[in-house]
C-alpha cells in the first residue's frame, strides 16, 4: 500500500517559513508605531491599530504550534524556516521587543501610552477583529483537515493564499506607517483591518 503524500510546505520553503514571515511582519509594524515620534498634537499621534492586538495573538500561536506543526513525527531532519538556525524566528521576536521596550522606558517612556487604546478604537473596532480572528482561524483549521488537502488545486490555492496574506501586511505596514502619518489625522480603517486579520488568520489556521 503506498503511503498518503504529505502536502508540501507552500512556496517550497521549508514547513513554518510563511509563519515565520508574518510573525515577523507584525510585530515590525508595531515596533515601528511605538518608536515613531509623538507630535506635537495628541490627535496626529499614530495609534496602534487595534486590530495588531489581536494579530498578536497569532504570533504567541506560532510560538506555541513552532516544532509541532513544522516538523512531523519521524521527519525531525526537516529544514528549519528559511533554512535558519532553530528558534532563530523566536530571538528575533523576542529579542527585537526587548530592544524596543528598553529604549522606549529609557528614552520616550511617553511613547508607551501608545499601548492603551482608546475608548473609540475599543468601542468601533473589537468585534469586528475579534469575528475576523475567530472565523478565520477556525475555516483555516477545517480546511486543514479536508481531504482534499493533499491535492494539487488546494496546494496552490494555499500557497496563493500565503502570497496575499503576506503582501497584504506589507501594504498594512505601508498604509500604517508611512500614508497614516500623512493624514490630517490618523484613521482606524475599519474595513481593511477587518479583512487583513482574517486572511492572516485563515492562513495560520491552515498552517498550525
Amino acid at each position: 500500500m503506498s503511503a498518503v503524500p504529505h502536502p508540501r510546505p507552500p512556496l517550497g520553503l521549508p514547513p513554518g517559513s510563511i509563519r515565520g514571515i508574518m510573525a515577523i511582519q507584525i510585530a515590525l509594524v508595531f515596533w515601528i508605531l511605538l518608536l515613531t515620534p509623538t507630535p506635537a498634537d495628541s490627535e496626529k499621534a499614530i495609534p496602534i491599530p487595534l486590530n495588531l492586538y489581536f494579530m498578536i495573538a497569532l504570533v504567541m500561536i506560532f510560538f506555541v504550534s513552532h516544532g509541532k506543526s513544522i516538523a512531523r513525527r519521524g521527519e525531525s531532519s526537516l529544514a528549519s524556516p528559511l533554512w535558519l538556525p532553530t528558534g532563530t524566528f523566536r530571538l528575533i521576536i523576542l529579542a527585537g521587543t526587548a530592544a524596543v521596550f528598553a529604549f522606549l522606558i529609557l528614552k520616550h517612556p511617553d511613547h508607551l501610552d501608545r499601548l492603551t487604546p482608546s475608548p473609540e478604537q475599543i468601542a468601533i473596532g473589537w468585534r469586528y477583529y475579534l469575528s475576523a480572528l475567530v472565523i478565520g482561524f477556525v475555516l483555516g483549521l477545517l480546511v486543514r483537515i479536508m481531504p482534499f488537502r493533499h491535492g494539487w488545486l488546494y496546494q496552490s490555492f494555499q500557497a496563493w493564499s500565503a502570497i496575499i496574506a503576506m503582501s497584504l501586511l506589507f501594504l498594512d505596514m505601508i498604509f500604517r506607517v508611512f500614508i497614516n502619518e500623512a493624514l490630517p489625522r490618523p484613521i482606524e480603517a475599519l474595513p481593511w483591518g477587518t479583512a487583513l486579520t482574517g486572511v492572516v488568520s485563515f492562513y495560520y489556521g491552515s498552517r498550525s
